[in-house]
């Protein structure tokens, strides 16, 4: 069930509880200051430029190679640019990563994208392929990775695109508390309070706590989001260090699945486009949900041996429970404008009309349905063994590791018969939807799970890989790897195992001491099952079907500059995939996939103090391999995206403290489905941030800072995505947010 805090209320405790945290007054202080009518002394001070560092990751290879050195494109977003773009949702973040471009993500209930043209399967959290696709939460991230290409040799089972994995907050080595309140458009308020400090001189624990509470431009859609997330460390030697931690998160929100397309003389088009359609619309009803509860636990023991020698183990456990209930589009009906319809029930046999014409309506036919009862559980085990030999009077860094992935999942869907327009029982009955003028309340809400066979699946999955990176001349290193796969798709034997080896081949070569050129062939696979459901809706055993097989070659230059301050990236590539399971005629089959060729630049840093940049550019030349939409190009996937963030700070004189950023973000002209029917087209949104920061004198080195940022403030009207003719996405107009953020 929803729960409610008042916003105000909730705001209060946070800012009460924020600034009560710092340091107590001594009696002396608050008589001092009873007497002392003159203004406080205040003094500013500005963002620490580390918080938007960049540092190179072991993540894609297991090895720590220098950005330089690693032959691969890695793009990290830091958690101080989701502050200052006042980022809450995952997409959002992603808009300033070149070859990244959005989907619908389910009527918006997951995290959903495309990178280099490739749909993602999955997001990961420290490197580990989580179970469920819900939303990420953005208040408990130290920074984002984008690991761009096939990444299977430390990843596992990924989209030859590549993926994104998300980094969460760990105990600091200095004691650190943060808290923020934030107040926007459309009743959004949420709190944050991230607290961090040291336990005797060998352990270290960490406290992030978030609300939300926010609605939406869109009607009856609300956002209800709760997290706690548990984080500690302690080293028994200098050597030896065990971690743990705990995330709980519970979030309601409504399903939109945005508006729908017709066809017309000149094609399909967006019906927003032909009717006045405001953008707050919805063609769904209140009763709409998707509500979930999430835990995430992980245990690690690291150990470095005295030869330089690491060994990493971990373990984690994820748990997840769910349900949702939406009403479906399912048909759009067009009729004429003096069709015999009168509240969405036909007064007399009706007649469709194929193509929409000026002065005519549109009707959707619906039904609701959803996964009740959905749990999910999965366990991670890995180790990881690191470090250097010499062979052959050459260096080897080498990562050994091993990973296995169980997961296990189960759900009932059940449904309603869909809407037709007679007011009978008849075929289920039930008015049509008029999206011109809707009466909502007329759908039922009301789901039972009574004779309703469960569905479930189980997977169980292995991986065995090494990296081997050789330093062969000053200049010259040469990364070579390979991983192993084993995968039991339904959990349930060998009968239903496969295998694969994925791997890696990688040179770099430094073209001076900041500037270096690369050159990689890696590979990626993924199994295919199919689980075939008949007329009644009951579940067959699984398929299994040779593997999904992708391979990339890929070329670049990468450079720092500003003292290393700065990165700059720029490659080429091309991704071939194959053996692509698809269904046709109800039956499953194995096509050509798709085909992907490009060209990407990234820079980011701070090449002066005080100046953050992050732009990007790509070229993206994806087309379908498939017979019947050979040559075209996949849905929501546009040929040119470019962004541009950059913000400035005083660090220095009288302005000290004040700064502010500013982005645009391009995103090209997109199909709406794989046949090239109809298109999304293209958009710019630009926004403005302003902050100040300052330092009451009263507070020691305790920070305010008060921000306000605007979004989209040109009020672009655009369409974000699309999941098919029924479930386009629509672009939120332009919003303000404001916050007070304490750091103490």
């Amino acid at each position: 069930m929803k729960t409610k805090i008042l916003p105000k209320t909730l705001i209060a405790l946070a800012v009460a509880t924020s600034l009560g945290l710092h340091a107590e007054e001594s009696s002396s202080q608050k008589n001092d200051n009873a007497v002392n009518k003159n203004i406080e002394q205040i003094s500013v001070v500005g963002t620490n430029p580390h918080r938007y560092s960049t540092t190179p990751s072991d993540a894609l290879t297991g090895i720590d190679l220098s950005f330089l050195e690693l032959p691969r494109i890695v793009d990290i977003i830091p958690e101080q640019l989701l502050l200052d773009q006042k980022i809450t949702e995952l997409e959002e973040a992603l808009r300033n990563v070149a070859g990244v471009s959005m989907s619908d993500g389910f009527g918006g209930s997951n995290n959903d994208f495309f990178i280099r043209g490739f749909r993602r399967n999955a997001v990961y959290k420290d490197g580990l392929r989580t179970a469920s696709s819900f939303r990420i939460n953005t208040s408990n991230l130290e920074s984002i990775r984008v690991i761009k290409g096939p990444a299977s040799i430390t990843y596992g089972q990924v989209e030859p695109g590549g993926l994104v994995d998300v980094i969460t907050k760990k105990p600091l080595d200095t004691p650190r508390s943060f808290a923020e309140v934030r107040a926007g458009s459309w009743d959004n308020y949420s709190a944050q309070l991230d607290h961090s400090m040291l336990v005797g001189d060998n352990a270290a624990v960490r406290v992030n706590m978030s609300r939300q509470d926010s609605g939406s431009f869109r009607d009856n859609f609300d956002i209800d989001r709760n997290v706690i997330a548990l984080t500690g460390r302690y080293d028994f030697s200098e050597n030896t260090r065990l971690e743990a931690s705990y995330e709980y998160g519970d979030e309601f929100r409504d399903f939109d699945r945005g508006t729908i397309t017709v066809p017309t003389a000149n094609g399909r088009e967006i019906v927003n486009n032909l009717l006045d359609i405001p953008r707050s619309r919805r063609f769904g009803e209140a009763f709409e949900e998707i509500d979930k509860e999430i835990e995430f636990s992980t245990l690690g023991l690291t150990h470095n041996f005295d030869n330089g020698w690491q060994l990493k183990l971990a373990g984690a456990w994820e748990s997840v429970t769910s349900n949702d209930l939406q009403a479906r589009p399912r048909k759009a009906i067009i009729l004429a404008g003096d069709a015999p319809i009168v509240n969405g029930v036909f007064t007399a046999n009706p007649a469709p009309k194929a193509i929409f014409e000026a002065g005519d309506q549109i009707f959707l036919a619906r039904r609701t349905d959803g996964s009740r009862d959905r749990r999910t559980h999965g366990t991670y085990l890995n180790a990881k063994l690191t470090g250097s030999v010499e062979l052959a009077g050459k260096e080897h860094q080498l990562a050994i590791g091993a990973d296995s992935r169980k997961v296990s999942s189960s759900r009932y869907y059940v449904t309603t018969p869909t809407t037709n327009g007679v007011p009978t029982a008849f075929n289920g009955g039930g008015p049509l939807f008029d999206i011109t003028n809707p009466v909502y309340g007329l759908l039922s809400d009301s789901l039972s799970i009574e004779g309703v066979s469960k569905r479930e699946a189980a997977s169980d999955d292995l991986g065995i890989f090494v990296n081997d990176y050789i330093q062969l001349t000053d200049r010259l290193g040469v990364l070579v790897g390979a991983r192993l796969d084993i995968s039991d798709v339904d959990g349930d034997g060998p009968a239903d195992t496969v295998d694969e080896v994925s791997p890696q081949l990688a040179l770099s070569y430094a073209l001076a001491d900041n500037l270096a050129a690369f050159a990689s062939y890696s590979e990626a696979f993924s199994p295919n099952s199919a689980f075939l459901i008949d007329s009644a809706g009951n579940q067959s055993e699984s398929e299994l079907f040779p593997a999904e097989d992708s391979n990339q070659i890929e070329l670049g230059f990468k450079g720092q500059f500003f003292d290393d301050n700065l990165n700059v990236s720029l490659a080429a590539y091309k991704i071939d995939k194959e053996n692509v399971l698809t269904f046709v005629n109800d039956l499953p089959e194995l096509i050509k996939g798709q085909q992907s060729q490009g060209a990407e630049l990234s820079i980011l840093g701070q090449p002066i103090d005080g100046w953050t940049i992050m732009t990007g550019y790509a070229y993206t030349d994806a087309q379908i391999l498939t017979q019947s939409n050979a040559g075209n190009r996949p849905r929501n996937v546009a040929k040119h995206n470019a962004s541009l963030w950059t913000s400035y700070e005083f660090h220095q004189g009288q302005w000290q403290g004040l700064g502010g950023g500013a982005g645009v973000f391009y995103m090209g002209n997109r199909y709406g489905d794989n046949a090239n029917s109809w298109q999304l087209g293209s958009h710019t949104t630009v926004d403005l941030s302003l902050w100040y920061t300052l330092v009451p004198a009263q507070l020691g080195d305790s920070k305010i800072r008060f921000q306000v940022a605007a979004k989209n403030i040109f009020d672009e009207n655009y369409f974000s995505a699309s999941g098919g003719d029924l479930r386009v996405s629509i672009g939120a107009p332009r919003s303000i947010i404001a916050s007070v953020a304490v750091t103490f």
